[in-house]
């Protein structure tokens, strides 16, 4: 049995509840960018955007009521190289590469985590958290809609960039897991269950796009070789 205030927990905890409330409010960030990027999808990214904010309010209601103060540098520390890797995409305007990162990885690896956190959550947390899980599914479901639409067509910039991004931003997202997996044990969560629910998760999201699952496992096998 969880004992959700003794030290060692509220310890752990405070890193846990840092990385999702800056990954949400990084998701919030993205999704406006993405807004600018695809404007004649703007309003519905406004909308994704607004509901990322509202999760990282919401995480952060959740240590509050712990009294657990979020550990923001760390997390800002971990995610900085995906972020970086977003904004240069950006930049490049390779609206591709940009959805691929927040739109499949991030949101996998948020919906496995939450899907981890979820049956040992503290009673404020859960309903918050199934709630979150409800969203995140919404935001993957529209890049996966996004980039299918493209693939399908034959566009081949499109798979080279998917293949290409996803070579770059999964040993980056693996090795956030690796870091964290000492915490994660402490408030519960396997961090294997969770690397196996994001591995399905992700080679889900491929499959749907048009990828056959030899290139999801080939892609998962090679960042996880090079990050755990």
């Amino acid at each position: 049995m969880l004992d959700y205030t003794s030290a060692i927990y509220l310890d752990a905890y405070s890193r846990i509840n840092g990385m999702v409330v800056v990954g949400e409010g990084l998701a919030d960030r993205h999704f406006r960018l993405l807004s600018r990027a695809i404007p004649e999808d703007g309003p519905e990214l406004e909308r994704l955007a607004a509901m990322e904010g509202q999760h990282a309010a919401a995480f952060v209601s959740c240590g509050r009521n712990l009294g657990v103060k979020p550990d923001i540098g760390l997390a800002r520390q971990l995610f900085a190289p995906l972020h970086r890797l977003f904004l240069k995409k950006d930049q490049q305007g390779d609206r591709s590469a940009c959805l691929v990162i927040q739109g499949l990885i991030v949101e996998c690896f948020a919906v496995a985590a939450y899907r981890s956190y979820l049956p040992v959550a503290d009673p404020y947390a859960a309903p918050i958290t199934a709630a979150v899980i409800r969203d995140e599914g919404e935001h993957l479901g529209y890049a996966e809609q996004w980039l299918h639409a493209r693939v399908t067509v034959g566009d081949q910039a499109v798979e080279t960039s998917v293949a290409d991004v996803s070579g770059q931003a999964l040993p980056i997202t693996l090795g956030i897991l690796k870091r964290l997996a000492p915490d994660l044990r402490v408030i519960g969560m396997d961090p294997i269950d969770k690397l196996a629910c994001f591995s399905e998760l992700f080679g889900q999201a491929l499959e749907a796009l048009g990828f056959e699952a030899v290139v999801a496992r080939r892609l998962l096998a090679g960042a996880a070789a090079r990050a755990l």
